[in-house]
């Protein structure tokens, strides 16, 4: 695939321009995305907002390019908007609970059920266009119960240091997520959902004992 400048560069993939509305999503370590791109048509076809895929090759997925700012900005940039922000994020959750998942895609570990779970669903993975929210970087999808996804955006908006992100209004902002989320289905997959975070390389010790202290407050013992 031709692919133009650099713009935007994350852990494990960057995006490259690749003309007039188009992006190349690359994988830095060589590793084949062309599952990650058949998970994003299939969710589109199903009617989720995941960009349009044109192509997929290998490393290398050529897809539609997404114009604005992501939620995690939003948040930082006016933290006490978080409750009416962060109900994008319940939304986004009820209707990826409507898509099934392809039966080629793998079952996420201790949640069984047949919906398609994103499984990274956070601020930063949510573009606002003009046209509505976008869903992206989709390398953690799998087959399982929506309650799961559910779970692992709760801890996610509980758990990591509040800082610029919430501050002193994430107690409303969880509050407000709970109101449209589905609490009741995450709690039996807060325990597995806790442990993967835990497992992540990426997570550091206080998220870990803000994880610790959550289970104990919220996950069935």
């Amino acid at each position: 695939m031709d692919v133009g400048p650099l713009i935007a560069a994350g852990q494990d993939c960057e995006i490259l321009d690749a003309g007039p509305g188009r992006v190349v999503r690359r994988s830095r370590d060589g590793r084949d995305l062309e599952r990650e791109a058949a998970v994003m048509r299939h969710a589109r076809r199903h009617g989720f907002p995941a960009p349009e895929v044109f192509d997929a090759e290998g490393p290398a997925i050529l897809m539609e390019r997404v114009d604005g700012p992501n939620l995690l900005a939003e948040l930082v940039r006016a933290p006490e908007d978080a409750p009416r922000r962060v109900r994008v994020l319940a939304a986004l959750l009820r209707d990826l609970a409507g898509v099934r998942a392809p039966g080629w895609l793998q079952a996420a570990p201790g949640c069984p059920g047949n919906r398609l779970l994103h499984r990274d669903l956070h601020p930063a993975n949510v573009i606002l266009t003009a046209d509505g929210p976008r869903v992206v970087d989709w390398a953690d999808a799998a087959r399982g119960a929506a309650g799961a996804d559910v779970a692992c955006t709760w801890l996610l908006l509980a758990t990591v240091p509040a800082g610029p992100l919430l501050g002193e209004h994430r107690a409303a902002a969880l509050a407000a997520f709970l109101e449209d989320a589905d609490a009741a289905a995450a709690r039996p997959y807060l325990r597995i959902m806790a442990d993967r975070r835990r497992a992540d390389r990426n997570t550091t010790d206080a998220e870990k004992a803000g994880i610790a202290a959550f289970l104990a407050e919220h996950a069935p013992s």
